[in-house]
Formats: C-alpha cells, structure tokens, sequence
C-alpha cells in the first residue's frame, strides 16, 4: 500500500512523561497537545463547585440544522405574574418559606428561582423552567456572578431539550463571559456549535474543556476525536479536488515497489537492465519500453508522459503501460486517474494473469485510500480467483485487514505470505511484527517470544533486509529495550543509507529513552536533509514544536507535511494535527496560558 513505511505509525510506549501522552494521542487519533493541557491542569488552581443541578451529557446528540422555530420558542423576559404564577401552582403553595423569601432578599428570591426552575427541567416542563432561570437572571444580584453562569446554563439545558440550539449557544456564552472556566457550559455549547456544523467554535470550545480536564476525561477526547475527524476530512476533500500532484520521493517509489514480489513491472525492469548496456540505444526506444528506462534510472517524473505515448498509440505494451501509469497516478494522490486506468486495464481481454491481479491489489489500495474497506477485499478476493498462490495478494490485504483492526486474520494473510513465497523478506518481516502485535493484545507471552525468535531468524535469512531490523527495532522501543532498539535501527540504516525514517525513528527513540529533545529535534532535521519529501518527518517535527510551545513554527511544518500528502485519508490526519494545535493555540489565549513558556518547564 501506498503509505508510510509498515508499522511506522503509532503503536509508541507509554510512560508518564509529557511527550509519551502526545504520541500516545496520535496513535489513538486524537491529535491534541497533552502536554500543554498537562501542564494547566497541574498549574491551575481548583475551581469553585458548580450549583447547577442539570447535568451536560458527555456524548453528543444527533445533528440537526439549526431552526429556532422548530421547537417551541420561549422569550428570555419572564412576565410580570411570573413568581405568582409559580407559587399559585399547588405543588408549591404550601412552601411559605419560599413566599417569605420572594418579599425579601433578592440573592434569596433568585436561588428559590432557580430550585423551583430545576423541578420544572425535572419533570420535562422546559418552557415553565425557562420561565423561572430568567426571572433568577433577572433579580439575582450582579456581584453573584458565579451564579449568573449557573442560572444561563441551566437556561441553556432547556433550551437544547426544545432543540432551540441559537439560544444555547447565546446563554451558554453568557456564563462563559462570567466564568471562562466553566466546563459544563464550554461542554454544551459545543455540542450546539456541533449540532449546527459550526466545527471551528465546537474544536475551540471541546478543547478548553480538555485542558481544563487535564485531558484526562475520555469521554471529551472522544469528542474532540470525533469533532477534529470531521472537521480534517472536510478540509482534506476539499484540498483533494485543488491540489497539484506530487511524487514522492525515488526511496518512498522503490520500497513501495519492493512490498511486492510479483509485480510484473519489477519483472520487466529486471529483464530490462539485463539487456541494458549491451543492447539497447535509450535513444532509440519510445512509449512503454522507454517508460521502463526512466524507471530504472530513477527518472520517475518521465514515467507517465512515456506510458501515454504508448496507451495513445494502442501499442502491444498497452496493458502494461495503463498499469505502470495508474501506479504512478496512484503514487502522486491522483486517485481518479489511477482509477481509470487501472479500470481500463482489467476491461481488457488477453491479459497477462499477473498484469490483471497487480492490477486488482492496487484498486483495492485506491478503495481503501476512499475507505472502502469491505469493496476493497471483493477486488482481493477476485485477485485470489485468479491466482490463489500469489502472495502479494495476501500481503497487501493482510495491511487492509490490519487497518480495520482484524489483527487475527491479518497474521494469518501474512503467513500465507510468507509461506508461498519464504524468500521474501517483507512478508516474514511484517509477519513477526504483527505476530507480536497478536501477542500484546491477548496478552500471549508465548507468542511474543516466537516474533521476537522470528526477527532473529529473518536477520540470518535476510541479512540486507532492512525492513526487518527496523520492525523489530519497533518492537524493541515499545519493549522499552531502548539500546537494542537503537542498534537495530542503526542497522537497517547501514542496510538502506537513503532511509529517512530511519531518523525519524531514531528522534521518537531519543524521546522516549532519554527526553533528550536536542537530539530528537537533530535526528529528525537529519531525516530532512536526506529527503525533503519525508512527509513523516516533517509532521513528527511539527508535532514536536507544538509540544515545546513553539506553536507557529508546528503549524509550518504541518503546512509542508499537507503539501506532500498523496491521499485523502493522510491529508485529513494532518489537517486534524494542525487544527488541534491552533485550536490549542487560541483557547491557551483565552484561558491566559503562556505556551511559549511550556518549552522551558
């Protein structure tokens, strides 16, 4: 699959400091600061209590346009028989406690107010409790500010039962305006401002509130999961449709080419260097064949307008041109023309058997770029059909299946892998990785010592595979084997010197082992000046400065990873990154936290 190398993302070990609870965040998909929010939850000081008696429901209610008149609409301004009508009520008459303090006290006569507005809520009479928390507003006195908040958003509870969600957000800012840190209004209006699709203000708001948390309440990180999801898919599909197309760079081309051991352009290049020198004037060669020399000479920007000659001509390569064009379409994130390409190939008759089912393998990628999960394994199934002994078929639904989280049956495809073909290496090596993962799951000790014996097998079968150290380099870090998992990764980095993850890697190491940032910072500038299209690095980069408190020099470096993304899904993942950080960034403002101050602490 086109995507960051196996196993690369996530899965990092936890531990206490700031940095393990920002990985840790991403690796779960909700890109949020936590060290800043860390830091103010420790820093603060304990709030006062809230009187409310309405509690705000942690998940969130079905979205539905924003129309006040939907539901019944209550004007703010009690009427002047408001207190009478209230203690006329039967079930109130006898409270002479509560008339006695009505004549008297104004604080008093608003908390009485307030109780009898809360029996109200309780028994589902939202307009007569609206009625009685605007009265409270109304006499309560303007010092008792506390209060006040309390009284709008109770307010706001019943106006969100009538689903008038205008006057939600509009009382829910009213206690917020006396008391900025008040999590249970921040928490309603933003469900309201999710309810009417408003994300940046619902982000903003859901954000304070995990702070204000110390970002230890799950339900709110769910939320801004959800709310942050949202909100990057929005922005990605729209940056899809103006994007300029990009290739990767020639080391991200190659190893995605090596994850197969069967396609039938490595074939053919190979048969093609054979030949090469002796044989053949690159002068003379045209369409696909001159395609293929740009390909072994690594000058993939010439591949497509190659192939094109060859398609336009209908000429006797034109199968295997339409699948090396769709490749690289699919390799610079555009997905309708991979799409049309490889479509057209596989409406072809006479086609060779391995064309066609390299062909359905990289449409079933393009339907998981689209997250079409279960349309993606028909096209694996079909690819089976055809040839139930190709490996990389299972290979590359095995990848599938581990993203939907079918770990078990994940392990069994790469087996299968394996088994059909024992000389390649990824599949061994990705086989011990997610035999491992098996392992931690169902907390399996015997299972980890066979992937751990696996790895140390591979490395004597596969001495230059560099894959397999850098699995198992993975593993090791998450074992917290911090200096083994260095040399492992050092290793794959002798194997393949051209690896910018490698140092990527190495900066998440130093991290986590040491806290040592200086280094980190150094080994991920590293993985830049050997490839300026590591996309990873740059969002590892990003994410690191945010965390420090540097927020502007994050949100650039989220910038440049956006503008390397080849598909739709890893533009929605940065966009929710960089929306998580300036959101962090406005509401520290809000709140009056000094990020810069963070990188110091």
């Amino acid at each position: 699959m086109a995507s960051r190398r196996f196993g690369s993302e996530g899965n990092l070990p936890k531990n206490d400091i700031g940095w393990s609870k920002w990985t840790y965040a991403l690796a779960i998909g909700a890109p949020v600061a936590i060290g800043l929010g860390y830091w103010y939850y420790k820093k603060s000081k304990s709030k006062r209590g809230d009187e409310s008696l309405i509690n705000g429901k942690d998940s969130l209610k079905p979205k539905s346009s924003l129309n006040p008149t939907s539901a019944k609409s209550v004007t703010p301004k009690a009427s002047s028989q408001t207190e009478e009508a209230l203690l006329s009520r039967r079930n109130f008459q006898k409270n002479k406690t509560d008339e006695e303090v009505l004549s008297k006290d104004p604080y008093e006569k608003a908390k009485t107010c307030k109780n009898i507005g809360n029996k109200y809520f309780k028994e589902g009479k939202y307009d007569k409790a609206i009625e009685c928390y605007t009265e409270a507003i109304k006499v309560c006195p303007e010092d008792r500010k506390g209060d006040l908040a309390t009284f709008y958003q109770n307010r706001a509870a019943s106006y969100e039962n009538l689903k008038n969600f205008s006057e939600v957000i509009s009382d829910c800012s009213e206690a917020i305006e006396l008391n900025n840190t008040y999590i249970k209004a921040l928490t309603r209006r933003a469900k309201a401002y999710d309810t009417i699709n408003d994300l940046k203000n619902a982000l903003d708001d859901i954000t304070a509130v995990c702070i204000l948390e110390g970002f230890q309440n799950s339900n709110s990180l769910l939320i801004t999961d959800r709310i942050l999801k949202s909100k990057g898919k929005e922005q990605a599909r729209k940056a899809m449709q103006t994007r300029t197309p990009i290739l990767p760079s020639g080391h991200f081309i190659k190893n995605y080419f090596i994850s197969f051991c069967e396609d039938p352009i490595i074939k053919i290049s190979e048969k093609y260097k054979e030949e090469k020198k002796e044989s053949q004037n690159p002068k003379e060669l045209s369409g696909f064949r001159l395609g293929i020399h740009n390909f072994v000479d690594n000058k993939f920007e010439d591949v497509i307008q190659n192939c094109t000659q060859e398609i336009e001509r209908n000429g006797q390569d034109t199968a295997e041109a339409l699948l090396l064009r769709g490749t690289f379409h699919l390799l610079q994130g555009q997905t309708d023309a991979a799409q049309e390409d490889l479509k057209r190939l596989l409406e072809m008759e006479s086609v060779d058997v391995k064309v066609r089912v390299n062909a359905l393998i990289k449409v079933g990628t393009l339907k998981v770029h689209a997250e079409q999960m279960e349309e993606a394994l028909k096209d694996f199934d079909r690819a089976i059909e055809l040839d139930p002994n190709n490996a990389d078929i299972y290979l590359h639904r095995g990848q599938v299946l581990l993203l939907m989280d079918r770990i078990d049956d994940t392990l069994r495809d790469l087996e299968k892998s394996a088994a059909l073909n024992p000389n390649f290496p990824s599949a061994t090596a990705q086989k011990c990785y997610v035999q491992y993962r098996c392992g931690l799951r169902y907390n399996d000790s015997k299972q980890k010592e066979e992937a751990l014996k696996g790895f140390i097998e591979a490395h004597e079968k596969f001495p230059r595979c560099s894959e397999s150290y850098f699995l198992h380099a993975q593993v090791l870090l998450e074992r917290q084997e911090f200096e083994k998992a260095e040399e492992f990764f050092l290793k794959a980095g002798e194997i393949d010197p051209t690896d910018p993850n490698v140092w990527v890697h190495r900066g998440i190491l130093y991290l986590q082992w040491k806290q040592d940032v200086d280094s980190a910072l150094g080994y991920l500038k590293k993985a830049i000046e050997m490839d300026s299209k590591c996309q990873f690095a740059y969002e590892t980069l990003g994410s690191i400065q945010v965390q420090r408190g540097h927020l502007q020099k994050g949100l650039e470096l989220f910038d440049k990873a956006i503008a390397l993304a080849q598909t739709e899904t890893e533009l929605a993942h940065l966009f929710s990154l960089r929306d998580a950080a300036e959101a962090q960034g406005r509401v520290a403002t809000r709140l009056g936290i000094d990020i810069g101050s963070e990188s110091n602490t």
